[in-house]
This record gives C-alpha cells, sequence and structure tokens, in this order.
C-alpha cells in the first residue's frame, strides 16, 4: 500500500524535494525500489531510489547531493540512498554501462560499478518501482512498464536478473557460506551469533532462488516465505527468522545451531540456483 502520509513514502516526498532543490529540471523521474516497493519495508530498513537525470552528475552536482546521502540516517532515522542514471544508460542496462553515479550506505561514488547497478535492481523498476511525483500534490504510483520515460524492456530485465542472481548465489554465496563458518563455528570461537547473521544466511540466498525460479524480484520475506512452501524441513526455522524481522518477536535469541540451520538452508539455495 502506498500511502503518502506514512513512512517510508513521507520520508521519500521529504528526500525527493531536497533532490528538486538542487539539481532543478535535471532531475526527471525518481523511482523507489529495494524493500519499500516491495512491501516488505522494517523500522530498521534503508530507502533505495533510482534517479532519472537529464545528463550524468558533474562534480558540482555531484557536491551537491553527496550530503544528502551523508546525513540522511541522521535527518530522516533511515540511510536513503540513490542510484543516478540518464534515460538512455537504463535503456543500455547495468550490462552496457562502465558505472553510474550512485550512493552505497551513505556515501556518494563518481563511478560506482557494484551496489544497485545490476539487473536486478532494472526488473525491479519496472516490475514494482514506485514512482515519485517531483512536483506537490502529485500521486506516487507503482511504474507503468508501458511507459516510454522508463525505456526498459521487461523480458530482457527478468533474463538479466535470472542471471545475475544465479551467479551471485555461485560467486559471492558460497564464499560468504565459508566466511560466516570460519567466523562462527569454528572451535572456540568467541564471536556471537548475532541476528542479522541469522536473518542474513537465511533470507539472502532465498530471495536471489525465488528469482531464479519465478523470474521476479521478491523481499526478503517472501522469499523466505516461498523458501519454507518448498522446502517444509525449514519452516520452522524460518517462521522464527521472519517473526524476528517483523519485531512479531523480539525476544528471540539466536544461537550456533540456529546459524548453522541458516547456512544449511543457505547451501541449499546455492546448490539449486546452480542447478546441482
Amino acid at each position: 500500500m502506498i500511502d503518502r502520509d506514512r513512512e517510508p513514502w513521507i520520508l521519500v516526498r521529504r528526500f525527493t524535494n531536497r533532490l528538486v532543490e538542487v539539481l532543478g529540471d535535471a532531475l526527471r523521474d525518481v523511482v523507489v525500489v529495494g524493500s519499500a516497493s516491495l512491501g516488505d519495508w522494517q523500522a530498521n530498513s534503508d530507502i533505495d531510489l533510482v534517479c532519472v537525470v537529464e545528463r550524468e552528475l558533474d562534480s558540482r552536482a555531484r557536491d551537491a547531493v553527496a550530503p544528502l546521502h551523508e546525513k540522511s540516517r541522521y535527518e530522516y532515522g533511515h540511510t536513503i540512498d540513490a542510484m543516478y542514471v540518464t534515460r538512455g544508460g537504463l535503456a543500455k542496462g547495468p550490462d552496457g554501462l562502465r558505472s553510474v553515479v550512485a550512493s552505497v550506505a551513505g556515501t556518494l561514488y563518481p563511478g560506482s560499478t557494484d551496489g544497485p547497478m545490476n539487473w536486478a535492481t532494472w526488473l525491479n523498476i519496472v516490475q514494482s518501482g514506485v514512482r515519485v511525483p517531483l512536483a506537490e500534490g502529485g500521486v506516487m504510483a507503482v511504474v507503468d512498464p508501458r511507459n516510454a520515460g522508463v525505456p526498459i524492456e521487461g523480458e530482457v530485465a527478468r533474463d538479466g536478473a535470472v542471471g545475475f542472481s544465479r551467479a551471485n548465489l555461485d560467486q559471492y554465496w558460497r564464499s560468504r557460506i565459508t566466511l560466516s563458518e570460519q567466523i562462527h563455528l569454528v572451535d572456540g570461537a568467541t564471536h556471537p551469533v548475532s541476528a542479522f547473521e541469522v536473518e542474513w544466511m537465511s533470507l539472502g540466498p532465498a530471495r536471489l532462488l525465488a528469482t531464479v525460479l519465478t523470474g521476479r524480484i521478491v523481499s526478503k520475506s517472501e522469499g523466505g516465505e516461498l523458501a519454507a512452501d518448498r522446502h517444509p524441513e525449514f519452516g520452522g526455522h524460518l517462521s522464527r527468522v521472519l517473526d524476528a524481522r517483523r519485531a512479531v518477536d523480539t525476544t528471540t535469541v539466536w544461537d550456533r545451531e540456529d546459524l548453522e540451520r541458516s547456512l544449511d538452508l543457505a547451501r541449499l539455495c546455492v546448490r539449486l540456483g546452480a542447478g546441482e
């Protein structure tokens, strides 16, 4: 539901107004992607934007927008990140771009090849992105992929997102699972098992596998729900993870066995994503 008088939409409007002030007519579109657009925004979530600009941001424009991102957590209570891309850049897709101006974790990079510069972001835009009006009184609405203002081919974006998700499972998550084991599960490890680690290992790979299987960008919560449906042996574990994520249960304490269960699920997602 898009209710402009409630978070995160009220924060998005305030931030967009600031962007209009500093970029003026160079700003053509602002689209919300990520957890907010997927209906999974939580009290500790960040906000992710795709800002369509008339031309690539020069150093003066970058200097103007960088503090907005850097101070966003202090001013809004949430980090607000954005990718700045031209319509021509959107049409090329991430494979046709060398880099983009993008804010990642509050820091603006003039030539980012990481963060939002991938096919999952492109598919998120046309599948469930929410357009933010640049003028007062406008209505926020889900992006219409038939609108030429967002020149992305849906089928191309879907195929690209599936390929990106497969590669991410194989290249990032295989090593990330090993790293988690080395830090938390070796004999004598003193690192506590954090809620973040259990959630990240349980829901991150599950979300990517859901994209591989369905051709859609899904939220972490939906990825967990789909994994529980397909693999009921993880149902109880995922139910606890999702309750903790949604603050339904704020008393959960995670231990080594919970993390081992999370890693088992992550390994399964990696294998299935690779077709093993």
